[in-house]
């Protein structure tokens, strides 16, 4: 039987510095969920500190922009406004975009999914998800010290893209030095690193929003950069007619499909496997345990075929018809994982994960999801990210676009 391991996705910070210490490594926003009492982070646009009490995030200290004032985190791990420590300009809040830390992204591992001759007979699979909260890492910390001085010689060199402006900040270790990298700024670099700073977290319409995933990759952080950015593209044209129960592995006739997804990624891989017979590939809909989410999976019939990879998956959260963010950030309805198909979950990898958006619609798409003849259909097009080189995160240990972690493991480059 196969088996594939999607990880466990523990940090997928979107911020601008360092992740915050702890457990606490989510959204930063008054009012967002929070787990460990008396931890702190900064706000999204760097105006605040914030501390967890009663398990949400409250306003600890308003730091002022305008006087070049943003939270930070200091070397000694507390935060203040003006500490002369490493980090961004105030117009920078780094990658604060998606809110992904891991736990609003569900474990799909143990998807044993049977793909036998298809039938009636089912067989038990733990599609449960993961239920921590994934949200975005937004910290840095400072408090007020009037003796913030920039010994630093002070480069008036122009800088033309967003991107440059934070590679700048990310060489500063005082506010001035961050402040004039901003100041160097373009016209229009300043004013993207504003609107994916200040405007975006505000967004709710699906334009400004597909605008917004443009500025995190625009204005990110690359990681490794021997994965390129993309890493590659996928195509999605699927429509299923039944939504079967969680753990079902063996399905009749007319409940499943062959391939809705079509791509490559890397140099050589092919979305299904270019050297699997066209009939191999096998797609079908399925709900977890708890019946919160559906999944959408296409794999290979292990009676057609063996040891062909990869799999995909996507993981949904909607409830009604219309366009859907892809990603892994926490307001994104839409995860996509495109994962090595493999026997022995110790060599279970990622290739990549999915980011753009799709079109959902179907009789499944409820506010409370039922198994049997309903219906669901997704299109679309997205762009493929190695979690080595995904410039629209921020790795919690990286400070940069490449997100891997202990449970987060990015297969090699294809």
């Amino acid at each position: 039987m196969k088996k594939i391991l999607f990880a466990v996705f523990m940090v997928l910070a979107a911020v601008f510095a360092v992740s915050c210490s702890g457990e606490d490594e989510v959204a930063s926003a008054v009012g967002g969920s929070c787990s460990v009492e008396g931890a702190e982070t900064c706000s999204a646009d760097g105006a605040q500190i914030l501390i967890c009490q009663s398990l949400s995030w409250q306003t600890k200290k308003s730091c002022n922009l305008n006087f070049g004032q943003y939270c930070r985190q200091t070397a000694s791990g507390s935060y203040s406004c003006t500490d002369s420590g490493s980090s961004s300009d105030p117009a920078d809040s780094g990658n604060d975009n998606s809110d992904t830390s891991s736990e609003d992204l569900p474990d799909t591992s143990d998807t044993d999914t049977d793909t036998d001759e298809p039938d009636t007979a089912t067989e038990e699979t733990d599609n449960e998800p993961n239920e921590e909260d994934t949200e975005t890492d937004e910290d840095t910390d400072t408090e007020e010290n009037d003796d913030d001085t920039d010994s630093e010689p002070e480069d008036n060199t122009p800088i033309e893209t967003c991107a440059g402006i934070v590679e700048c900040q990310d060489q500063c270790d005082s506010a001035n030095c961050s402040s004039n990298c901003y100041a160097r700024g373009s016209a229009d670099a300043q004013n993207d690193i504003y609107e994916r700073n200040q405007k975006c977290p505000t967004y709710t319409e699906i334009d400004d929003l597909k605008r917004c995933q443009e500025l995190y990759v625009k204005c990110g952080r690359k990681g490794d950069e021997s994965f390129d950015t993309p890493y590659g593209h996928a195509i999605i044209n699927g429509s299923f007619v039944h939504l079967h129960e969680a753990g079902l592995t063996n399905f009749s006739e007319g409940t499943y499909i062959s391939t809705f997804v079509t791509g490559n990624f890397g140099s050589n891989g092919n979305i299904p496997d270019a050297t699997a017979p066209s009939d191999a590939s096998f797609a079908f809909a399925q709900l977890t345990t708890d019946s919160s989410l559906i999944l959408l999976r296409q794999t290979y019939n292990s009676n057609a075929v063996s040891g062909k990879t990869p799999d995909v998956l996507f993981v949904i959260d909607a409830h009604a018809p219309g366009t859907y963010l892809v990603g892994l950030g926490k307001n994104d309805n839409v995860n996509m994982y495109v994962s090595e198909n493999v026997d022995n979950e110790a060599d279970a990898c990622d290739h990549a994960f999915g980011y753009g958006y799709v079109e959902l619609s179907g009789t499944a798409l409820t506010e409370t999801y039922t198994t049997g003849a309903y219906t669901i259909t997704i299109k679309g097009e997205v762009d493929l990210y190695s979690y080595k080189n995904a410039p629209m995160y921020v790795g919690t240990t990286s400070n940069n676009g490449d997100i891997t972690s202990d449970k987060v493991i990015a297969c090699q480059k294809k």
